[in-house]
């Protein structure tokens, strides 16, 4: 059976070059970034540090939402992740930036158009995006989100190089396990010196084959459309990408701590511990924001 030139490649290299070497060359192809690529990445540079000293709410989907409530939030500064936007006070926190993760397998191309034109007409214009870069063309082909701020998150750095580096969305990033990783990748670079979580429950361990966000599955335009996101269960390997979530976590935190900045989980119960935890109502006030 004849080799493809992309396998014997690979095999040269893992026999003549030294593993140091080896390394040291994939992780800085990882990182690269074409000359388009680079264009489009230093539109991100207007928001460095825009919002300094100031503090933000990053809103995940769990179904701990759904026990908090969620309008003293009205007039803060929030980042609203994935599904946020079919929350009933949406229309009343007004997220100021909101992050999609980058559509993968099983979700078809036409699928995620679908749910992102949801999100389109579902939001107002004055809302900015952060994207996966891999996903800018599939955007303009539906002719989606042309009328509003749209950033562009180019993934692919390896997250050892990035615990040594402060966040820079003008470079290439890591590639990020959950779309809160992608959340407080844009709320570092922006400067945020307090950063909250909410519905970060990432509990899915505890009810595999069944999911469970602050709304019904069928809210769900991708559910709605026949996607699973248990489509492809192994047991070991969840308990892999819990690993590597946690880990992704820990370099953030990190990096927060070596800017003296924090970042608190305010999730109403929930597995995550990397960071230290607070009550949303004991934090609403305790911080007078700059932008007010």
């Amino acid at each position: 059976m004849t080799q493809s030139p992309q396998t014997l490649r690979q095999q040269i290299q893992h026999w003549l070059l030294p593993p140091g070497v080896l390394a040291l060359l994939q992780n800085r192809l990882s990182g690269r970034t074409t000359a388009v690529e680079r264009e489009i990445l230093a539109a991100n540079a207007s928001l460095h540090n825009r919002h300094t000293g100031e503090r933000c709410f990053i809103i995940a989907t769990g179904p701990s939402i759904k026990s908090q409530d969620l309008t003293v939030l009205a007039g803060e500064t929030c980042i609203g992740v994935s599904n946020f936007f079919v929350h009933p006070d949406f229309a009343l926190i007004r997220p100021r930036y909101y992050c999609i993760a980058p559509h993968h397998p099983p979700i078809t191309v036409p699928d995620f158009q679908a749910w992102m034109r949801e999100l389109e007409q579902r939001t107002s214009d004055n809302m900015a995006m952060f994207m996966g870069l891999a996903d800018r063309q599939i955007l303009q082909e539906a002719g989606l989100f042309s009328r509003r701020p749209l950033h562009f998150l180019k993934l692919g750095l390896p997250w050892h190089v990035q615990a040594t580096r402060a966040i820079d969305i003008t470079r290439a990033v890591p590639h990020i396990q959950s779309v809160t990783v992608m959340a407080l990748l844009a709320a570092l670079y922006m400067g945020f010196k307090e950063i909250y979580l909410l519905g970060c429950d990432h509990d899915w361990i505890l009810h595999l084959n069944t999911s469970s966000h602050f709304y019904e599955e069928k809210e769900h335009k991708l559910v709605q459309a026949g996607y699973n996101e248990w489509f492809d269960v192994d047991f070991s390997s969840h308990c892999q990408d819990c690993v590597n979530l946690w880990s992704q976590y820990r370099t953030l935190r990190s990096i927060a701590q070596r800017e003296t900045r924090h970042i608190v989980n305010v999730t109403a119960g929930g597995l995550l511990d990397v960071f230290p935890r607070a009550q949303l109502e004991s934090v609403i006030n305790s911080f007078q924001n700059p932008a007010k």
